[in-house]
């Protein structure tokens, strides 16, 4: 286990180092160039000194033979190599070097100078850096000769090189230095006392609450040890009481959940019994009587017999609501939900005309089918559609819809989604233009009899029935939301892949229908 002490060394060693030690280097590569830089400007300013003696000797004495003897003359100057003088068409006319230097010889560096009559001056890449500066001139007939000059910078290297070691050796001193100190300082700073305070937390870990730090110390480390001695106090008086409370909660807990179950099954067998139960058997019984008595070839007896059949639809609902508590397994077949969506549609022809409120089927009728419960599907969507009905003002428009992406916009949305479709799905998108729900309401919307109708228009159950039929089915639900405008529930219901579709009617694929 590496220790506080050693890991603070090791950091603080480690920043010191590379902070003065990128200080230092930067500060002598800054100190090697302008050395440079000066012997540069020194070899340009001594070049183009020659180059002026020369043409004067030339035009003098009309000859080189004296150059020869100018240039031998020079060449002790510290630490130059190499002079040579070439002549307008590029050949070396006279030149002199110290010994392991190789005589000059014209290049592309040489001709450029002779042809644009610039001076030019670089750094030669070898063993030895040396620099070397080309000075043009006039000649004797006026045309351009140039004088080469090449200066050693070894000297300056190795001053940069004793530097950096001289150095090296003093921030290892200072470092050392440094090190021994924040030994000495943490090992009894703060070591010590964070070895007791793990003692301490051991034994709490093993179950001694008992256990207390004592450091009599005003600085951080003193405060962290009062407050580990008031937390292990704390925690022994809180586990006394956590004790006694968690059995009474969980006799509490057994009480409610049962009180709950029961409420739900009481509250959901007094409104269907009452509510629904003895007007449907009026309107079934009255509807079978004009069934007999009525001749086939009525023209108004399409509507009687969408009286029949939804009554046995509404039967069927009431068992789903009274199996809430025990739903049955879904008959799953391959369904199109385009002609589902239209019966649906055609229950609610009439509700809720006063209000003007339209439902808008937008959808193609070759989307591919569904695996599911035809009935359970159809109530699904009864109660999403009614749910959305309620939700709309007067004159707004319900739309359903299929697609990937949610309708509504991304600002300001919250969202809560139910079960989880694993299987490739279908989604569909009913769409309202309601007053929408909060964050904190919509959390609540899937709870049995939480409802944000008015008292008295519904019973909290539309929702949780939906999320049993979605998960019956392998599917989600997703509800949307934007508080002032509008919800959006996506049912992502799993495709009939492999299947035989059945056979269904086609007709439009959009349609309005106003209701009452």
């Amino acid at each position: 286990m590496t220790h506080l002490t050693t890991r603070l060394v090791i950091l603080l060693a480690a920043l010191l180092m590379a902070v003065t030690g990128a200080y230092d280097y930067h500060h002598l590569v800054q100190e090697r160039d302008r050395a440079i830089t000066q012997a540069g400007e020194d070899v340009r300013v001594f070049a183009e000194t020659l180059a002026v003696a020369i043409r004067k000797n030339v035009r003098r004495s009309g000859t080189t033979t004296e150059l020869q003897g100018l240039l031998d003359g020079i060449l002790a100057r510290p630490g130059l190599m190499l002079v040579a003088v070439f002549d307008p068409g590029g050949r070396v006319v006279v030149s002199t070097a110290v010994p392991d230097v190789r005589p000059p010889a014209v290049d592309a560096a040489i001709d450029t100078a002779l042809r644009r009559r610039e001076p030019a001056s670089f750094t030669l890449p070898t063993g030895s850096p040396q620099l070397r500066v080309i000075r043009p001139f006039r000649w004797l007939d006026d045309r351009t000769a140039a004088v080469e000059v090449r200066q050693s910078l070894a000297d300056i290297e190795q001053d940069f090189t004793r530097s950096r070691k001289d150095v090296i050796v003093s921030r290892l001193v200072v470092l050392l230095l440094f090190v021994v100190s924040i030994v000495a300082v943490t090992r009894w700073s703060i070591a010590r006392p964070v070895r007791a305070l793990i003692r301490g937390a051991r034994a709490i870990a093993e179950g001694d609450l008992s256990q207390r730090i004592d450091v009599t110390r005003s600085d951080e480390v003193g405060e962290l040890a009062r407050e580990f001695s008031r937390m292990a106090a704390s925690l022994s008086t809180a586990r006394q009481a956590l004790l006694a409370e968690s059995e009474a909660r969980l006799g509490l807990e057994r009480e409610v959940h049962q009180a709950q179950r029961l409420a739900a099954v009481g509250m959901l067998a007094a409104e269907v019994a009452h509510e629904i139960g003895t007007p449907l058997n009026v309107i079934s019984g009255r509807a079978e009587i004009l069934d007999r008595i009525l001749a086939a070839d009525l023209p108004g007896r399409r509507h009687l017999d969408v009286i029949l059949r939804q009554t046995e639809r509404i039967t069927a609902i009431i068992r789903a609501l009274l199996d809430y508590t025990r739903p049955r397994r879904p008959a799953r077949r391959p369904e199109a939900v385009v002609p589902l969506l239209a019966r649906v549609a055609d229950v609610l022809a009439g509700r809720d005309r006063a209000k003007g409120v339209r439902l808008r089927l937008d959808l193609p009728w070759d989307l591919p089918f569904v695996l599911g419960d035809a009935e359970q599907l159809q109530q699904l969507f009864l109660n999403l559609l009614t749910n959305a009905f309620d939700a709309s003002p007067a004159g707004a428009e319900v739309r359903v819809s299929a697609g990937p992406t949610p309708v509504l916009p991304e600002e300001g949305r919250v969202g809560i989604v139910r079960g989880k479709a694993d299987e490739p799905s279908l989604p569909i998108h009913i769409v309202d233009t309601g007053p929408g729900m909060d964050a904190e309401r919509l959390a609540h919307v899937f709870e049995p009899f939480f409802s944000t109708k008015k008292l008295g228009r519904g019973t909290g159950l539309g929702l949780p029935i939906v999320e049993e039929i979605v998960r019956a089915h392998g599917g989600s639900v997703e509800m949307l939301s934007i508080p002032g405008h509008g919800t959006e529930v996506i049912v992502r219901l799993p495709l009939a892949l492999g299947e035989e579709a059945p056979s269904a009617a086609r007709g439009v694929a959009a349609q309005e229908v106003r209701g009452r």
